[in-house]
């Protein structure tokens, strides 16, 4: 993890207790795509945690583990945005996903309907997610 996303994380809380149980590879094995590296970079240090990111967002990211379940509970939700997964939230009901093939960071709401509803671009990079969530 660079300098950067460390210092936007330096506020956020993670349980350095937990091991990674599944591997990368399995993951990939049970998804239609590539995970983007810089969320892999992260989320692999991290593993799991919340924490605030600058002074008015709040993120939680889900672990590696139970992200592919976490997909799966909201599929009513997700089926409606097939290009997009969901990575982790606010403290509110805002939902954190990554463009599948773009590798891009969206937020949007967990309670859209996304005829009316927009999905909001965050960033290229998980860096310029975290850039945008520590200046919202």
């Amino acid at each position: 993890m660079n300098q950067k996303i460390k210092y936007y994380l330096s506020r956020f809380e993670k349980d350095d207790s937990i091991t990674l149980n599944s591997t990368v590879e399995s993951i990939q094995q049970q998804i239609d795509f590539k995970l983007p590296e810089d969320y892999l970079d992260v989320i692999k240090e991290v593993k799991e945690g919340e924490g605030e990111i600058g002074n008015n967002s709040w993120l939680q990211l889900y672990p590696l583990e139970r992200v592919v379940q976490v997909n799966i509970n909201y599929r009513l939700l997700m089926q409606q945005i097939p290009d997009f997964f969901l990575f982790g939230k606010d403290a509110a009901d805002t939902g954190y996903a990554f463009h599948k093939r773009q590798h891009t960071y969206h937020s949007f709401g967990l309670m859209s309907n996304f005829n009316t509803d927009f999905i909001t671009f965050c960033g290229n990079t998980f860096e310029g997610f975290l850039e945008y969530l520590y200046n919202k």
